[in-house]
């Protein structure tokens, strides 16, 4: 699946970047700004600075990246990349619990990626794309699943719904993971699935069926 890219996203499209035999500086560029979000953080790495650590004319950095919070962003997603899930296909709620359980799982990133999510809670411009980017990644993956589930005869979701429930989404994992990046626990991923995805999604929320034994 293609992500989108976010409306206000600063990274400039392929063909204004360059030539492509320079396509390497990207990576240089990226490394760069890793290496100065280590060390400096956030607030202290300027664009300047990655500039010059990467080898590059400014100019170089600003055909690639005309904003910090941008440059950073596409940096951390080399370590921690917004991917698809291997989706099991049995059901929709089997698939809405894969791709929830690793929407909200943060164990194992890489200790440059947890502290630039610390980070963007005191600063708007790296909160406000880093949220956008998630936002655009859970639409993205909703409206796959959506999709699927009205191929299997469930009503087609509006774009409308599908944007709000998006953003509850991103709201409610946001909420759960709390100031240090904590990672959910699968009883409350299963509840915002049973109670809230499906609800939207196939019309009605997941009842358990007792046995006769039970």
């Amino acid at each position: 699946m293609n992500q989108q890219a976010p409306s206000h996203q600063h990274r400039l499209p392929p063909a204004d970047r360059g030539r492509s035999q320079d396509k390497g500086r990207d990576e240089v560029i990226i490394r760069a700004a890793l290496e100065l979000l280590a060390d400096k953080g956030y607030r202290d790495l300027t664009m300047t600075d990655v500039a010059s650590r990467a080898g590059v004319s400014k100019a170089t950095l600003y055909r690639r990246w005309t904003a910090k919070a941008d440059l950073v962003a596409d940096a951390v997603a080399t370590l921690r990349p917004m991917s698809a899930p291997r989706y099991p296909g049995t059901s929709l709620r089997d698939d809405l619990i894969a791709f929830i359980d690793q929407a909200g799982r943060c164990e194992g990133s890489p200790p440059v990626v947890t502290a630039t999510m610390e980070m963007a809670r005191s600063h708007p411009d790296l909160f406000q794309t880093l949220t956008e980017r998630f936002r655009v990644y859970v639409r993205t993956e909703l409206q796959e699943l959506a999709t699927r589930s009205a191929e299997t005869g469930h009503e087609p979701l509006p774009k409308d719904k599908l944007d709000v429930l998006s953003d509850t989404v991103v709201a409610l994992l946001a909420h759960h993971t709390g100031p240090v990046g904590e990672s959910i626990p699968v009883e409350r991923l299963i509840a915002l699935v049973d109670h809230v995805l499906l609800a939207a999604m196939a019309g009605h929320p997941f009842r358990r069926v007792k046995s006769d034994h039970s």
